[in-house]
């Protein structure tokens, strides 16, 4: 019997390569011939094929392309490795991106059926102006005071309460949508903003630490005040990039809180841990705000950035004794609260199907979403 073997253009089958994660090594445990596949000596049988095609999780046509087919990812991109733009996105970013975009499409149609507002500061400036100053009426437009730190032991959970009240949803997960086997990657991005105004969904890569992610929440909301959608990793190549830095250090460190919090009988070290510790910000990005403020000069920031770049940082959510969390709230953390709270509220008052909002949920069964309806306000919710 004739094998069926399948002739792959090179440029597609690097890029098919690529789009798998995986490098030619770890591969060759899968397909011991793939060396001989990319030096053109042989070429992979049909099932061969089509496993490469699932691994890089890709229609299996796309590798019977002459040239590798365009990214479906509509986001401007504003991630750059050594100040050089990126160009290529993995599996998991585009469906991260891709349910994260059917979400907010399904929220903006909810909400306008159901005449809820958009967050009030979406699109409210542009980069002309001063970061600080609109870090600053951004604080109180959220409620939040100007002249403290964001409070409770949580800063990112008190920042995502807040975003959320505003009326942006907020997504943060650290894999795709519920499949532990595909971590997101931090080299990647930190995070991305999608508007459809008056709307917007913010997503955070929680693989990051703590302190990284309270920054990309700021970092993110700067990108919806510009009414600026992309994707971050807080690289400064990009104007928009580094007004949205600026505007994060800004709120979570104004300039005339942080001169009255730190002393100057104070060690630079000591500054930078008490600046660290009250904003929730990174040791090093807390270097850098007193930097940009002359509180710690260039020379002294050069010479402490191997020990502050040395400490410990909480990477993770706190593990339970128990096993962890309980599924209703990985869920609202994946979904966000305030769209795990809409679609709750319009499965059980019959606006959508039950089957719908499995689907928008992520739950399994109809048994899963009873239990997820059950720890919902739905029979209150209401627009607000």
């Amino acid at each position: 019997m004739t094998t069926v073997r399948v002739t792959i253009e090179p440029a597609v089958l690097d890029w098919a390569i690529e789009r798998t994660g995986l490098s030619l090594d770890e591969l060759m445990k899968d397909f011991p011939r793939i060396r001989e596949w990319v030096e053109n000596t042989s070429q992979p049988t049909l099932n061969q094929a089509q496993d490469l095609a699932k691994k890089a999780k890709i229609p299996f046509g796309r590798l019977l392309l002459q040239t590798p087919s365009e990214s479906r990812i509509s986001v401007p991109d504003f991630r750059t490795v050594r100040n050089l733009s990126l160009e290529t996105f993995s599996p998991n970013l585009e469906e991260t991106l891709a349910a994260s975009e059917s979400r907010l499409d399904w929220y903006t149609d909810f909400a306008e059926e159901e005449g809820i507002d958009g967050p009030p500061f979406l699109g409210y400036t542009d980069a002309s102006n001063s970061p600080e100053a609109i870090a600053a009426r951004t604080k109180e437009v959220l409620g939040l005071a100007v002249d403290t730190f964001l409070q409770g032991p949580d800063k990112v959970k008190t920042l995502c309460s807040a975003l959320e009240d505003s009326g942006i949803l907020v997504s943060r997960n650290s894999i795709v949508e519920s499949s532990t086997t595909r971590p997101l990657s931090i080299d990647e991005f930190r995070g991305f903003t999608l508007i459809q105004a008056p709307y917007a969904l913010i997503f955070i890569n929680t693989r990051d630490s703590k302190t990284a992610q309270l920054f990309s929440l700021s970092h993110e909301l700067g990108h919806v005040v510009l009414g600026q959608p992309g994707i971050s990793d807080h690289g400064e190549s990009r104007d928009i990039e580094r007004w949205c830095n600026r505007f994060a250090a800004s709120f979570l460190a104004p300039a005339q809180l942080v001169l009255s919090t730190v002393s100057t009988s104070d060690s630079p070290f000591d500054s930078v841990k008490t600046l660290s510790r009250k904003s929730g910000m990174s040791q090093e990005a807390a270097l850098w705000r007193l930097v940009y403020l002359n509180v710690i000069d260039s020379n002294e920031a050069s010479t402490l950035l191997p020990l502050v770049a040395s400490q410990p940082v909480q990477a993770t959510e706190p593990s339970s004794s128990k096993g962890g969390p309980a599924r209703h709230r990985v869920v609202k953390a994946r979904v966000g609260n305030r769209f795990f709270d809409a679609v709750t509220y319009a499965a059980v008052a019959g606006k959508i199907p039950q089957k719908e909002a499995a689907q928008l949920l992520g739950a399994a069964t109809a048994d899963s979403l009873s239990k997820l309806i059950a720890h919902s306000p739905s029979a209150e919710w209401r627009a607000s």
